[in-house]
């Protein structure tokens, strides 16, 4: 059995955990080459479990052992303000729950946490079931299809819907505008003057200001609607706009502050969970033993009828692939802090503005904890295959506090949008195609050249 105890390799002159040193990555060229996401895979494999280096002008320490993560995400949690991207996207999304600090952070959870209660989530995943039939049903055997692009539309779908009562199918071409903008900040947030970058009439940051507009008309549209006509219609905007914070005593939200957190469900919302999916069915696509297993369980649990909310907890394989899938693909692909403050931590002085950074990309893949880690087996995630596994060598949805308000969404919308899916069509992969799928680690993981499948209907 591989050791899975904490390795911390020798500190170097500077006092801190040995790590890649700036000089050599640039005469090396690995600066330019290498993207952010093989950067923290290979320091995981070459520097151990802590790591530490430059960027963006701060220290950056780099967590890759399960028991640090807990430490960091956790234990240490006080200590900690959320990363250097979070921070720069209040530009545009707010003090939305991505985004805003403690106690406001604590407040908006607390109010917004109804409307995704597991009754809620059901009652979700009947209109999850019916956008994926509606959206296949559109399907021609036969084709080749971008299916990142058809992902990207029924989750944007589906959250416009649940969320917020809404059929935004007609701006979702504003909206995945907005979003490019957006993946195209994250380069800009680690040069140096930054902030000051931000206030500049330069391209990119230009659409994003065009893109905030956009989504500003689009969202302040839909609350001056409800405002007109209040009510409960089991959304999260209904719970919003009616919540009063009795703890605090703070009152109602703003519109301001109901802005923030709808934009920050509908642009998160939905990328995240687009891209899982998409990443599963390349999967499932390249492994075409695991789609036929899909297929029989499909085939057992739904028959010839069109899947629904009490299906969820019969497709545990669906729910396994989907838990596989985001443990080598995570949306989510590293999770950020900043330290508050200065503190010690194992030996070593954490300085207030570190970067403090748990890979999922790196962690996922750790052959102590997986065995053939590179291979794509859903039987990981059975009971017997998580059995004795530490709780933080898998995190897609972060921890603590900060954990995702929507895992138990996302969750549903994976299985029954893959049932959906296998049940009547067979993807296949097109000819000539890679056999590595290139990716790109901007804000989320997603898919770099879209995702190409044949789909054939099943007869």
């Amino acid at each position: 059995m591989a050791d899975t105890a904490v390795f911390i390799q020798t500190v170097d002159s500077s006092g801190f955990p040995s790590g890649p040193p700036f000089l050599s990555r640039v005469l090396s060229g690995k600066i330019f080459r290498m993207n952010a996401a093989a950067f923290m895979q290979a320091n995981a494999r070459e520097y151990g479990d802590l790591v530490h280096y430059r960027a963006a002008g701060r220290d950056a320490f780099q967590f890759n052992h399960p028991e640090l993560i807990q430490e960091l995400l956790l234990r240490d949690a006080p200590y900690h303000h959320r990363g250097i991207v979070m921070q720069r996207a209040k530009f545009v999304l707010g003090e939305g729950l991505l985004t805003s600090e403690e106690p406001l952070h604590m407040r908006q959870r607390r109010l917004s946490q109804p409307a995704f209660h597991r009754d809620r989530i059901s009652a979700y995943g009947d209109v999850i079931a019916r956008f994926a039939t509606q959206m296949t049903d559109k399907w021609k055997s036969g084709e080749v299809v971008d299916l990142h692009d058809e992902m990207l539309l029924l989750a944007l779908r589906i959250v416009g819907k649940c969320l917020f009562d809404a059929d935004v199918e007609s701006d979702v071409h504003r909206i995945e505008s907005a979003v490019d903008a957006f993946m195209g900040f994250l380069p800009l947030v680690f040069l140096p003057f930054s902030q000051l970058i931000e206030r500049l009439p330069i391209g990119p940051m230009q659409r994003i200001r065009r893109a905030r507009i956009e989504l500003d008309r689009l969202i302040y549209g839909i609350i001056a609607e409800r405002r007109r006509e209040p009510g409960d219609r089991g959304d999260l905007l209904s719970m919003l706009l009616a919540s009063v914070d009795t703890e605090e005593n703070s009152g109602q939200m703003s519109d301001r502050q109901v802005r923030d957190e709808c934009l920050t469900v509908l642009l998160a919302g939905h990328e995240t969970t687009a891209n899982g999916l998409s990443f599963a069915l390349w999967l499932l696509a390249k492994h075409p033993e695991i789609q036929e297993q899909l297929h029989a369980e499909c085939a057992a649990v739904m028959g010839d009828r069109p899947a629904c909310a009490a299906d969820y907890g019969r497709l545990p394989l669906a729910q396994m692939i989907f838990a596989e899938t985001m443990r080598l693909y995570p949306p989510v692909w590293v999770t950020a802090r900043t330290a508050a403050v200065s503190y010690e931590y194992r030996g070593f002085r954490i300085s207030e503005g570190s970067l403090l950074l748990a890979p999922q990309i790196a962690v996922h893949r750790d052959p102590r904890f997986y065995k053939a880690p590179e291979i794509f087996d859903p039987q990981r995630f059975s009971d017997a295959g998580k059995a004795g596994r530490p709780r933080f060598a898998y995190f897609p949805f972060g921890a603590g506090s900060r954990q995702c308000i929507g895992e138990g969404l996302a969750w549903m919308e994976g299985a029954l949008t893959l049932a959906t899916i296998v049940r009547q069509w067979r993807l296949t992969l097109p000819k000539d195609s890679a056999s590595d799928l290139a990716v790109s680690p901007m804000i989320t993981l997603r898919p770099k050249h879209g995702l190409p499948l044949l789909i054939e209907k099943r007869t």
